[in-house]
């Protein structure tokens, strides 16, 4: 097994793309050859009905993981093994459901209890992922994490388990103001958790080519963040086919192979493929 990677999508807006490109990139890597773990990071679940799951019906998910992380380290290798699911399209899933609501809680709990008499002074409650991910990173190439909005510990959790983070940007002028606010949170985790953590770019998501507006956006973002951190060469092209896919249960490449939003994730894979 080659080198794996743990690549973190997140941004603090809603509706920049975020789930679409978590699963659109897993799936182009995966057809390149690549062995690819998706995990859902969002107690909404929205990955995991994504890829054809009902959120609500899954009994082992990330919950169960984190969970068994904190309080019960002797039967985490027992979670572990119900909680990957095998998809149709060749990936493999660690679900999410409302249940990571109350494992996010559990880790608020920790923190402000700092460190309890369960052990818990020799790890901190915003590195409980890399107990998860741990067994996993040698059995798969690449391990994508599709962050929340809410619950900022879970976020932090899966950036300080990551070695890069991609921060998707809807081709609009508004949504591009949290970039900032991402790269505020990147960088306390790099000082505190993970100092290898690295942006490997800013993803336009959504974008129209003809629209001036798209493209001003796309100029604007290179221009205030080119110089420090690398904006993908190719947007996502928006498509009415890519909203569909996730009512199919189906990556863009099954669903409508040819599109031209397919061919954008198919460059994003080859970029994240160069990746040191």
């Amino acid at each position: 097994m080659s080198e794996n990677k743990i690549i973190a999508v997140t941004n603090s807006k809603g509706g920049v793309g975020k789930t679409t490109t978590a699963l659109n990139l897993g799936a182009a890597l995966h057809a390149a050859g690549k062995k690819v773990l998706l995990i859902d990071n969002d107690p909404q679940g929205n990955l995991t009905a994504a890829l054809g799951f009902t959120p609500a019906e899954q009994k082992r998910t990330l919950a169960n993981l984190v969970l068994a992380a904190i309080d019960y380290p002797e039967d985490f290798s027992v979670h572990l093994q119900r909680a990957v699911l095998h998809t149709e399209c060749g990936m493999d899933l660690i679900a999410a459901n409302k249940r990571l609501a109350d494992a996010a809680a559990r880790l608020q709990v920790m923190q402000l209890s700092q460190y309890n008499a369960v052990g818990e002074a020799e790890r901190s409650s915003e590195e409980v992922m890399n107990t998860v991910l741990e067994p996993l990173k040698g059995q798969y190439d690449y391990i994508i994490i599709d962050c929340g909005l809410k619950h900022e510990l879970l976020t932090v959790n899966a950036l300080s388990a990551s070695d890069y983070c991609i921060i998707p940007v809807q081709s609009h002028f508004l949504a591009s103001e949290g970039i900032p606010d991402v790269l505020e949170m990147v960088k306390a985790v790099q000082q505190k958790f993970n100092s290898k953590l690295r942006i490997a770019g800013i993803l336009l998501t959504m974008y129209q080519s003809r629209p001036q507006l798209c493209r001003s956006v796309r100029e604007s973002v290179g221009a205030v963040y080119g110089d420090d951190f690398h904006v993908f060469e190719r947007p996502i092209e928006y498509s009415i086919k890519v909203a569909e896919c996730p009512a199919a249960g189906k990556s863009i490449f099954d669903y409508a192979p040819s599109n031209a939003a397919a061919d954008s994730y198919r460059s994003l894979a080859q970029e994240v493929l160069r990746l040191a």
